[in-house]
């Protein structure tokens, strides 16, 4: 775990399975369970999710207000009201939180649009898909960073997969990120 990790406030917008495998990663490497802050919406993923002594909330916007980093770890169907519902409450932050999205099949493109600010300004974001087997902390995962993502953000990216992969591997094509997981997972391709 880099020490910008350790320092970073955490926000997950969906509990479902993959973010509480990573939380369950992240607590297990020793990240500070209260700057882990989840947003969800099923009391029964919420009280799941609360029994590891993360922060938990219903609210996105509650969940997401001090975060340097966002997981995006919703449903796809929902992926653009919560997108929006965050940029229309991010108006008044000085500065925007990473988003990391393994919201399956949402572009890159999509989400800049969605999280557009009403004054023109957009979030760094990357898009990571990693495989089942992360679940167990046996993973690969895909990563692909939009232009604009720094190499520290980026090394920021990889620490937080690092809690449930146990290979990252950043593509140059948004495409691939589906191909890295899918070799991966179905042959158990090290990806070195």
């Amino acid at each position: 775990m880099t020490s910008q990790l350790q320092k970073s406030k955490l926000c997950f917008i969906g509990g479902g399975n993959m973010a509480g495998a990573i939380i369950g990663g992240l607590v297990a490497k020793g990240i500070d369970k209260q700057n882990i802050s989840v947003s969800e919406p099923w009391d029964v993923n919420r009280e799941k999710i609360a029994a590891t002594g993360v922060r938990t909330t219903a609210s996105n916007v509650e969940a997401s207000k001090d975060a340097d980093l966002l997981v995006l770890a919703v449903k796809p169907q929902v992926t653009k009201g919560v997108c929006q519902e965050l940029a229309g409450a991010w108006a008044e932050r000085t500065s925007l939180p990473l988003i990391v999205s393994i919201a399956a099949g949402i572009t890159l493109e999509s989400l800049k649009q969605w999280f557009k600010l009403a004054d023109g300004r957009t979030p760094h974001i990357i898009r990571v898909m990693p495989n089942t087997p992360a679940l167990l902390g046996e993973g690969a995962s895909g990563l692909f960073a939009s232009d604009d993502v720094t190499q520290e953000e980026k090394n920021l990216a990889a620490s937080l997969l690092g809690s449930v992969s146990k290979v990252a591997e950043w593509v140059d094509r948004e495409e691939l990120i589906d191909v890295v997981t899918g070799l991966s997972g179905k042959n158990g391709l090290a990806l070195d």
